[in-house]
This record gives C-alpha cells, sequence and structure tokens, in this order.
C-alpha cells in the first residue's frame, strides 16, 4: 500500500481547508477540524502550515495559480479571436461563481485581521486578471471588434465590476443560478464592449 506523497497532503490540506472556513467561518474552524478532513496528523498540518492564517495563504496562492493557467489557456485565441476570448473569460467567471462554497470563503476573507500574506495574495490576484483583461481588451481593439472610445484599462476596469457583480449574484441567490446568467452575461459585456 502506497502513502500519500507530500505534495499530496499538503494538497489535501489546503483543500480541507478551504471547505472548512468556506462552511464554518475562519475563526470557528480549527486546525483540528482541518485535519481531520484532510486526514492528516496536526503534526502533519504544522509541517506544511505553521498557522492557520499560512494555509489561508496558501488557498489563496492555490486560486491565484488556478486562475492563471485559466487565463493562459484563453489568451492564446485572443490573438486570433479576442471576442472569443472574451466569451470565454465570462465562462471562466461562471465557473467560478459556481463554486458552492465561495460565498463563505468570501466571507472568510473578510473576517480575517489584514494578515500581509492574505493582502498580498489578493492583490495579485487583482493585478493579474486586471492585466489579462486589458491585453485581451488591446486585442479586441486592434481587431476592430471592441471600442476604442474608451482604454482597454478603463474597459478592463468595468469588465472586473461586471464579474465582480456575477460573483455578488452567486452569493446572493445561489451558485446553481450561475448557469442562467450566461445569455446575460454575454448580452452585457457585447454591449459594454461593442465598437
Amino acid at each position: 500500500m502506497a502513502t500519500e506523497s507530500r505534495p499530496d497532503r499538503r494538497e489535501a490540506i489546503i483543500a480541507a481547508a478551504y471547505s472548512c472556513m468556506a462552511r464554518g467561518g475562519y475563526e470557528r474552524t480549527s486546525t483540528a477540524q482541518i485535519c481531520a478532513a484532510a486526514g492528516v496528523s496536526s503534526g502533519t498540518f504544522f509541517h506544511y502550515f505553521p498557522t492557520k492564517a499560512a494555509v489561508l495563504v496558501a488557498i489563496l496562492e492555490a486560486g491565484l495559480e488556478e486562475t492563471r493557467q485559466s487565463l493562459e489557456e484563453i489568451r492564446p485565441l485572443a490573438s486570433r479571436d479576442a471576442r472569443a476570448a472574451i466569451e470565454r473569460w465570462c465562462d471562466h467567471v461562471l465557473e467560478e461563481a459556481s463554486d458552492e462554497d465561495l460565498a463563505g470563503f468570501d466571507a472568510v476573507l473578510g473576517a480575517v485581521p489584514d494578515d500581509p500574506g492574505v493582502v498580498a495574495a489578493l492583490q495579485a490576484e487583482t493585478h493579474l486578471v486586471r492585466e489579462f483583461l486589458t491585453d485581451l481588451l488591446t486585442a479586441g481593439q486592434e481587431q476592430g471588434v471592441v471600442r476604442t472610445d474608451a482604454t482597454a484599462e478603463r474597459l478592463a476596469t468595468w469588465l472586473s465590476i461586471v464579474a465582480n457583480g456575477v460573483l455578488g449574484h452567486a452569493f446572493e441567490a445561489g451558485s446553481r443560478s450561475t448557469g442562467e446568467l450566461r445569455p446575460e452575461l454575454l448580452e452585457v459585456v457585447d454591449r459594454l464592449l461593442r465598437p
């Protein structure tokens, strides 16, 4: 019987911490609960993460990496067909919003102290998405499929606002409703960007 490898244990702890914190809140989630959900000992937990805040930062860093990978899969499409790439980005937003634990996890972020690692991870994701959208919209402007009366940076700001609205709706209405939003999201984005 093979034992679970170290990276697998670390990933199991991160996944369990995400779920536990999203459902129970940051303060009410103990490292013992995380260990039980991950199937690891407390010694294993503390080997990887010296504090509960450290595992929270690891959750955010893992999310940042997932976002980076998703956006990098879309990026090559932008050079050929920016509108198709924008549609794929909308699907990425809807996929994120469909995570049933996301609303609870968002509440966790509002409840934690201003941990420098948390702040840095959130800022890194904001920067990554803004840079990606700006590049995508610049390509669209060059292709003549995105309006040019506003800068790509300004349009990226508005797309981020729209995405945050979708996420907010998912928090209020439940993640199951996000699939219904696709036609409306695509219409709003089209109206915002249409030349």
